[in-house]
């Protein structure tokens, strides 16, 4: 669904790219520097275990991985390397983003299965991109929805537990159906 605002949001990308350009920095160092933020996402949620500091680190972590594309369409180096580092830097961060739920509470078992369940949903579009089936924008949730609900459950946390709590299990239920449409995109696509 938020794949579908991506024209809209370069309004507000590009002026920071270009200031990122100016700085120097390639879209891969800002690839990079995304998944520092996620890292120190990490960091800080295991010794501080404070949602709003973890918040905060996961939206400058974000707004990385949103920008680093852009800089590198900007300096006109987006390219395959680019596209694999932050393919593979994304899902090393939804990792680290979802695991470290359990630094706050969250029951560690459900919150590995939906690591694994964001994980696969990455894997489906992969691999049906790699078949020449389209699926960027197909689905319930896909990772720009998945870290606003991981935003919010940290916003909520302190204030509102029983609202974070209720978006961490509507996290996972609108994950499992995202699965599911995925799946069920690429094998409807098969001859029966």
């Amino acid at each position: 669904m938020i794949t579908n605002l991506r024209q809209e949001s370069k309004k507000i990308l590009r002026p920071l790219a270009k200031g990122l350009i100016r700085l120097g920095l390639s879209g891969n160092q800002v690839t990079a520097l995304g998944l520092v933020a996620s890292i120190l996402f990490l960091i800080v949620m295991y010794f501080t275990r404070n949602p709003i500091l973890g918040f905060i680190t996961l939206v400058v972590s974000s707004l990385l991985d949103a920008l680093d594309g852009e800089v590198a369409r900007l300096r006109g180096t987006a390219g395959p390397m680019g596209s694999f580092l932050d393919s593979s830097f994304d899902r090393l961060e939804d990792a680290i983003f979802i695991s470290s739920l359990t630094l706050l509470g969250f029951q560690s078992l459900l919150t590995a299965l939906l690591v694994g369940i964001s994980l696969s949903i990455s894997y489906l579009r992969a691999k049906a991109e790699s078949l020449g089936i389209k699926a960027e924008g197909k689905g319930l949730i896909e990772r720009g929805e998945r870290l606003i609900f991981l935003s919010l459950i940290l916003i909520f946390l302190d204030f509102f537990p029983l609202v974070s709590t209720s978006l961490f299990y509507i996290l996972i239920i609108a994950s499992v159906i995202t699965l599911w449409q995925r799946f069920h995109l690429v094998i409807s696509t098969f001859p029966k």
